[in-house]
């Protein structure tokens, strides 16, 4: 707690923020595999809706760090806030799956905005470590994330599934109104005339483990797309018992990014993908409510492993290219997102268990190669981490 307090005046406003965004992103989130079933959207149709979504985030985030740069962040970050606002809008209204996929690729665009977000959040975290301010701001999202699952779940059943889309476009035209206070932060020129990108290019560190994160959350995220589904069709619950293991995943994240916000970003990294692995795990062991209760917690780990991965890179470059870095590291977890959906709706169509069979291997592998590459020095120094862990 006094960790939160200690945050400053505008990651404060963000966290805030990003508690209304939470709110309503939670609203939906998992339900909406089966909204697009709903749709009529079969598992390989579904998949591919979710990867189209997912490329419009990617595609954003190297020109809205690069833009972030050269400009300024805030107002990279409004406008992807209130990108978010429109789309919940244009989803509520959408009565098709052409123009609801369109609402979805509107609001996965305003993934625009988490480059510059999470390097606002670095430069104005005080005495806070990187890691640390990244952790904590972001609880305020998956606070915000905890009981809207459960009541996304129960107004499902209430109201509709799309009535869900219209409360969380109200959520995010809150979030958008809070950041208006932000302080501009000054843009960051490069030193002695050098070539802002030219380092960042060459830095052979940066380069490398972007590919380890890329192969590490490959792995684990292709386990998150049909989940849902997964628990209705094959565990055979309700659908509002998704929205209520929602809201224990969403716990599970605010605890994790307090308990290990702390941690060194190597340690952190190589702890939230076990707790992703274990998540796969225990979905697959039992459909028990008790057991999938557990196993949503655990699948924050997925989650903490980007704020870490964020973490380790931010130390890797220098400020005057931190927008840029950022952006070219969230295209990693988007372009991700982008292809986890269509290889998880092939191998959900095959049979349900696959996608998730698969990504524990996977997983399992992915943390063998984290402890081999991930760089063993913390987000603050230079010298190794103690114990090389």
């Amino acid at each position: 707690m006094r960790d939160i307090l200690n945050l400053t005046r505008d990651n404060r406003l963000i966290a805030l923020s990003l508690f209304f965004w939470g709110l309503g992103d939670g609203l939906f989130l998992y339900i909406q595999p089966l909204y697009l079933k709903q749709l009529g959207a079969d598992p390989v149709m579904t998949g591919t809706v979710l990867a189209l979504a997912a490329l419009t985030a990617a595609l954003s985030m190297i020109p809205a760090g690069t833009i972030a740069d050269h400009i300024g962040r805030k107002p990279v970050i409004l406008f992807g806030w209130g990108l978010g606002a429109v789309a919940g809008a244009v989803m509520y209204l959408a009565q098709d799956l052409t123009v609801f996929t369109i609402g979805l690729m509107l609001y996965m665009g305003t993934g625009c905005a988490i480059a510059p977000l999470n390097a606002y959040i670095a430069e104005a975290r005080g005495k806070q470590s990187v890691q640390r301010a990244l952790t904590l701001a972001s609880a305020g999202f998956m606070a915000g994330a905890i009981v809207s699952p459960a009541i996304g779940g129960e107004l499902s059943v209430l109201l509709g599934l799309r009535a869900v889309y219209g409360i969380a476009a109200v959520a995010f035209l809150l979030s958008f109104l809070v950041l208006f206070p932000l302080t501009h932060q000054a843009v960051v020129k490069p030193t002695g005339g050098a070539s802002r990108y030219g380092q960042l290019l060459r830095n052979t560190g940066f380069l490398r483990f972007l590919v380890l994160y890329f192969v590490a959350l490959g792995a684990v995220d292709l386990s998150l797309p049909f989940a849902s589904n997964f628990v209705v069709d094959v565990h055979e619950h309700p659908t509002e018992i998704v929205g209520w293991l929602g809201s224990f995943s969403s716990l599970g994240a605010l605890l994790l990014n307090l308990l290990l916000g702390h941690s060194q970003p190597r340690r952190g990294f190589l702890i939230s993908l076990a707790l992703a692995v274990a998540w796969i795990g225990l979905l697959l062991a039992s459909g028990e409510f008790a057991f999938l209760a557990v196993a949503f917690m655990l699948r924050a780990g997925t989650s903490l492993a980007r704020n870490m991965g964020s973490a380790q890179l931010g130390r890797m470059v220098s400020p005057a290219e931190i927008g840029l870095a950022y952006g070219i590291a969230e295209t990693i977890p988007t372009t991700v997102l982008t292809l986890a959906p269509l290889a998880a709706g092939f191998l959900y169509a095959q049979a349900p268990a696959l996608p998730f069979q698969v990504s524990l291997v996977l997983g399992l592998i992915s943390i063998g190669l984290a402890w081999r590459l991930a760089p063993r020095r913390d987000a603050q120094s230079a010298d190794p981490a103690p114990g090389g862990f």
